[in-house]
């Protein structure tokens, strides 16, 4: 009667001692992640804190910056440098340490890989508890990397809109140039937009499509502004008036937006480095395109614009 029993404690006891074998001393997760996008974009979004707010998967605390949760579970940021982010991830009585580092694999490739440890307990049933909840943290952590994969693989999320690839469509452009010492007004550009309108009936001639704009810092401290229109022919130009011959069916990156001066500013900073992240080159100078008549529309939060890039 004793040996059986003997033979149960016996088994207990070597269940219990691989406890300690099958559960590591400290209990440790990793997963990593491969990401289309520059080191520069995950960098934006991942050791920086504000942006975690707009990929993050669970709930988040407006009123702790630094507080986010996921099924249950608390994370808490912490310090950053330039290449990883650290995290406290609590839930019930777990505190996993936990760190999130990315590093470009090639280009515009970038790997994240997301760690975490935490001491087990010398107790076995508190260990293998212990155990069963970090693995489910795991699982939980897998599924915000892929979102956070799906996040910056969308460019509207990375670059605030869709840029697109187009084509030049109307090749040659009747265009006009000025200095002014501001930013010119709708008044300045649509007197050229009419006078060049003016010569283009003149000649018999049609425009295919809204004012073509660029503005940029000249010498002078001033703005030099350059304003066109696209002809359906060749045309002679008249006074301050020049024939530009874009290449029919070049490239170029199509992008648009809503909104007055900061927000075709900002567009057109963000095409910049979608073209850089791509390793892009730009052979002649960029565009916005008034679809909105911004003199008749005073409200320029209802502007609408599209921005053009040429790309090779």
């Amino acid at each position: 009667m004793k040996k059986p029993v003997l033979i149960v404690v016996g088994i207990l006891l070597l269940a219990f001692i691989s406890i300690y074998f099958v559960i590591p001393q400290k209990i440790k997760i990793s997963h990593v992640i491969e990401i289309d996008a520059t080191d520069r974009n995950v960098s934006k979004f991942l050791v920086n804190k504000k942006p975690w707010a707009k990929w993050w998967l669970g709930q988040h605390n407006t009123a702790d910056s630094n507080l986010f949760v996921y099924q249950g579970a608390k994370y808490k940021l912490q310090e950053s440098t330039n290449s990883y982010i650290n995290l406290i991830i609590e839930h019930d009585d777990i505190k996993l340490t936990s760190q999130v580092i990315y590093a470009a694999t090639g280009e515009g490739m970038c790997e994240v890989t997301w760690l975490g440890e935490m001491q087990s307990s010398l107790n076995p049933f508190e260990r293998i508890a212990q155990y069963v909840k970090i693995t489910h943290l795991s699982k939980n952590i897998e599924v915000i990397l892929t979102h956070f994969k799906s996040f910056m693989q969308t460019e509207k999320n990375v670059y605030g809109m869709s840029i697109r690839l187009s084509k030049i469509k109307n090749p040659i452009v009747l265009a006009s140039t000025t200095h002014t010492a501001d930013y010119p007004s709708p008044i300045v550009v649509y007197k050229l937009v009419n006078e060049l309108k003016k010569q283009i009936s003149m000649q018999g001639a049609l425009a295919l499509d809204s004012p073509m704009m660029n503005v940029h810092v000249d010498e002078k401290n001033g703005y030099l502004v350059m304003i066109a229109l696209p002809v359906n022919k060749l045309i002679t130009p008249g006074p301050n008036t020049v024939i530009n011959k874009l290449v029919k069916g070049a490239n170029v990156l199509e992008a648009q937006v809503t909104g007055g001066k900061n927000t075709i500013t900002n567009a057109f900073s963000q095409v910049k480095h979608y073209q850089k992240d791509h390793g892009l080159m730009s052979p002649a100078m960029p565009f916005e395109l008034l679809i909105t008549n911004r003199l008749a529309q005073k409200d320029t939060a209802k502007w609408v614009t599209k921005i053009y890039w040429p790309i090779y």
